[in-house]
C-alpha cells in the first residue's frame, strides 16, 4: 500500500519540471506515489513527464481548469485509498 501520494498540478511548467520531478525522486522516503495532473499544458509538459521510467509516476492530462484538475487528482488518491483499505480488510476476515 502507498503511504504517500503526491499531488502535482502542471500546467506549462517545462521550464521547472525536470527539476522538481528529479527532486521528488530523490527524496529518502521512496514508499509514494506521484500523481502528475497536467491542465491542458500546451508546451512540452507531458513529454518530460512522459520520458521518466519510474512506475511511481502517474500522469493524467486534464482540461484547461486548475479546480476541476486538482478534485480529479484528489478523487484518485481517495479512492485508491478506499479500495487498497477495503482489500486488505478482505484479507483479515
Amino acid at each position: 500500500m502507498i503511504t504517500i501520494s503526491i499531488l502535482l498540478p502542471v500546467y506549462n511548467a517545462e521550464a521547472f519540471l525536470r527539476e522538481t520531478i528529479d527532486s521528488i525522486l530523490g527524496q529518502t522516503f521512496p514508499d509514494f506515489e506521484l500523481l502528475a495532473m497536467d491542465d491542458g499544458s500546451t508546451d512540452r509538459s507531458a513529454e518530460i513527464i512522459q520520458s521518466y521510467s519510474d512506475p511511481r509516476i502517474h500522469y493524467k492530462l486534464c482540461p484547461h481548469d486548475f479546480v476541476s484538475t486538482l478534485n480529479k487528482g484528489i478523487e484518485i488518491t481517495i479512492n485508491q485509498f478506499i479500495i487498497e483499505t477495503y482489500n486488505k480488510m478482505i484479507k483479515y476476515i
